[in-house]
């Protein structure tokens, strides 16, 4: 598989790659808040799914609910069924924590386990169309 599919699910990628080192600078400060680590993270995940449909030629839907791209994209990748939980909790990071509004405060663990989550997926996500274009 190769040509503009392929070419923008990179791109994807790469998008999903910015918002895990935004999420890991931010973890780096003594009081780097767990909000914004909480949803680069979630960013991270939802654009290295959305790659992964894009390379598949999959239409997805404008959501933020990591579990709905996620069961679309079950099918070229089923162990992410393994992150259902976590893509459950994740999704909620990428509204809730950002308004007052609705406010609550991940704390740092909560933080760490969703910066981790998010660099596993997209890794997989980045072996998966390495194989696709042959590298």
């Amino acid at each position: 598989m190769s040509g503009p599919n392929l070419e923008l699910a990179f791109a994807w990628l790469e998008k999903a790659d910015h918002d895990l080192i935004t999420a890991r600078q931010t973890l780096l400060l003594p009081d780097g808040p767990t909000d914004t680590v909480c949803f680069h993270a979630q960013q991270a995940i939802e654009k290295a799914l959305k790659a992964v449909l894009v390379s598949r030629q999959v239409p997805f839907p404008k959501t933020h609910n990591l579990l709905r791209l996620m069961d679309l994209a079950l099918s070229y990748m089923p162990d992410l069924e393994g992150y259902r939980q976590d893509f459950a909790q994740m999704s909620l990071y990428s509204a809730e924590v950002r308004y007052p509004d609705d406010w609550f405060g991940p704390d740092r663990d909560d933080a760490n386990q969703s910066l981790a989550v998010a660099e596993r997926v997209v890794v997989k996500v980045r072996t998966l169309l390495s194989h696709a274009t042959g590298n």
